[in-house]
């Protein structure tokens, strides 16, 4: 146990003071009105002209303040004591790049690339089991939509806002992306770490480079494409297809295989996006490794917890609320 100075572990509560104070001032002021007429009015009369003082019929109205005051200061959470719990930590995290290139609203999957990817990327964080997972959004820069979180809920309420419109500037660098999640990675001092790409982009060495440089720095890289090898002609916001600078219509082609050697080059794997689970199944055997390769980096820490003992004090209203129930207290 470690004794400290009385602190409050939620003082918001304690403004409900004011409207205490308030109540207890208007009270007072009634009660004494009420006072002065009684010592105008003769004895005889009191019973004709004044009502009955209320508290022949009720508790006494500094019952119902005191208990008021007493549940302030138990929401407030006075604490004075403090007690070191030893845990152990692995650290298991991983950092998700989330493809938003123009190139996503391909619709040779049904709806578009971009819907499916939203869609894959919620069953990805459904399946996240408490680890500590960061979101990076990507185009011709990355950008990071969440960082390093044990809540996937809170990552999973930016999923529908992911965009290509967000994107300042087009283009798909997906070796800048890599260097910023490994840059996160190791900003939460994370040694162990799992880099997910969900992308349809094509792969050069400038990647593959990034990929190696991540697994230098103890991180693994695995990809989930998404699209057809066929691809699809791809439309702007008017409808119109996109054309190349000699007039070619633009044919966003997902190829597995450059994906395969980037995540080769990541020591992860490459998985085609599927409608069963059966592509997240290959990315958790790659979770299910760093998590025991991580075991070993497994290590004695302490957190410090609060110890609360207001909460006992709710007993003494529950008693004083069966006590009100006694014939004459309340009516």
């Amino acid at each position: 146990m470690i004794d400290t100075d009385l602190t409050w572990l939620r003082p918001i509560w304690l403004w409900g003071f004011l409207p205490l104070l308030a109540a207890l001032f208007f009270w007072f002021r009634q009660s004494r009105a009420q006072s002065e007429w009684e010592s105008i009015v003769d004895a005889e009369l009191r019973p004709f002209v004044l009502e009955e003082s209320q508290s022949t019929k009720r508790f006494s109205p500094w019952l119902l303040f005191l208990a008021w005051g007493l549940c302030l200061l138990l929401l407030a959470g006075p604490v004075w004591q403090q007690q070191e719990v030893p845990v152990f930590q692995a650290q298991q995290s991983e950092v998700i790049l989330f493809d938003l290139s123009r190139s996503m609203r391909a619709d040779d999957i049904s709806p578009d690339r971009l819907t499916r990817a939203r869609f894959k990327l919620l069953d990805l964080l459904d399946q996240s089991k408490g680890r500590n997972t960061g979101l990076i959004a990507f185009a011709e820069r990355p950008y990071v939509i969440s960082p390093l979180t044990d809540d996937a809920k809170t990552i999973a309420a930016f999923v529908p806002s992911l965009d290509p419109d967000i994107m300042p500037v087009q283009g798909s660098r997906l070796d800048l992306a890599i260097d910023k999640a490994v840059s996160l990675l190791m900003q939460a001092g994370v040694s162990r770490g799992h880099i997910i790409l969900i992308t349809d982009d094509a792969v050069n060495d400038a990647d593959r480079s990034a990929a190696s440089s991540a697994v230098s720095q103890g991180h693994r890289l695995s990809v989930l494409g998404i699209g057809t090898a066929a691809g699809s002609p791809l439309r702007d916001e008017s409808g119109q297809f996109l054309q190349e600078g000699n007039g070619a219509i633009v044919v966003p082609q997902l190829d597995m295989n450059a994906l395969e050697t980037l995540a080769a080059a990541g020591d992860g794997v490459a998985v085609k996006m599927t409608a069963d689970a059966s592509d997240l199944d290959r990315l958790n055997d790659v979770r299910q490794a760093i998590a025991i390769s991580s075991g070993a980096d497994e290590s004695l820490d302490s957190q410090i917890y609060w110890i609360e003992y207001a909460p006992w004090a709710v007993w003494l209203l529950v008693i004083a609320l069966l006590a009100s129930f006694r014939k004459g207290i309340v009516t």
